[in-house]
């Protein structure tokens, strides 16, 4: 069985009690603390995110995402065709056409968000030109605060050998889709919001089924088979 950490009800303030924000990753640590303090056998599954909090908090009932959220298995070419194929009524180009773009825009953001854990919400719109968006051409300066600007050129972006997945964080895949494609997402198949394109991604995602052999499934898959 596959319960939301939001299904739960969690003592008030415990959180803070660990050096947590609220929030529900903080609330899936808190509930992976007490399972392994209690030896309780369940697992619980957080996003890797930026991998922050990795080192303080290692639980026997906590496994981290391989990447830094569900939502990046689905960032290879296989499955974003399937997606473009069932769900987005092929109003995106082919996923070898995509991909460089998509993958740039998010090594951009990621390299961003590594030096600033609590980024706010980046303004995906503006860093792409209004005329003609293209997400090769994506500025990342254009969609955060103007203080942080002058220091973006000097981060140091992931390789372009790394796997994309790597550094596609979570909301920002389905973000840049509908920032670039989002007339057609919404008008033509019907996607009008983040979670809708998201949703999309991990259908196709499980479709394909690539993600079994990641080490997170791996060990889930032995864990429910013991």
């Amino acid at each position: 069985m596959v319960t939301s950490v939001e299904a739960l009800e969690l003592p008030a303030g415990a959180v803070y009690e660990m050096g947590l924000n609220e929030g529900n990753r903080s609330d899936v640590m808190y509930v992976a603390m007490r399972a392994s303090q209690l030896a309780i056998d369940v697992r619980c599954v957080i996003d890797y995110d930026c991998g922050q909090y990795l080192d303080e908090h290692e639980y026997a009932a906590l496994r981290w995402t391989d990447f830094p959220a569900i939502e990046s298995y689905a960032l290879e070419e296989e499955t974003l065709n399937r997606a473009n194929l069932v769900n987005f009524r092929e109003v995106l180009p082919s996923a070898a056409e995509l991909m460089p773009g998509l993958t740039f825009a998010l090594s951009e953001l990621y390299a961003v968000r590594l030096k600033h854990l609590n980024l706010p919400e980046p303004r995906y719109s503006a860093g792409l030109s209004r005329q003609k968006p293209s997400l090769s051409e994506f500025d990342v300066e254009a969609t955060v605060d103007v203080g942080i600007r002058p220091l973006i050129a000097e981060y140091p972006r992931p390789g372009k050998q790394d796997d994309p997945r790597s550094y596609a964080y979570g909301h920002d895949i389905a973000a840049l889709l509908l920032a670039t494609y989002g007339n057609k997402l919404k008008n033509t198949a019907g996607l009008l919001h983040r979670d809708a394109v998201e949703g999309a991604l991990v259908s196709a995602m499980l479709a394909i089924g690539t993600y079994k052999t990641e080490h997170l499934f791996e060990g889930l898959t032995a864990w429910v088979a013991a």
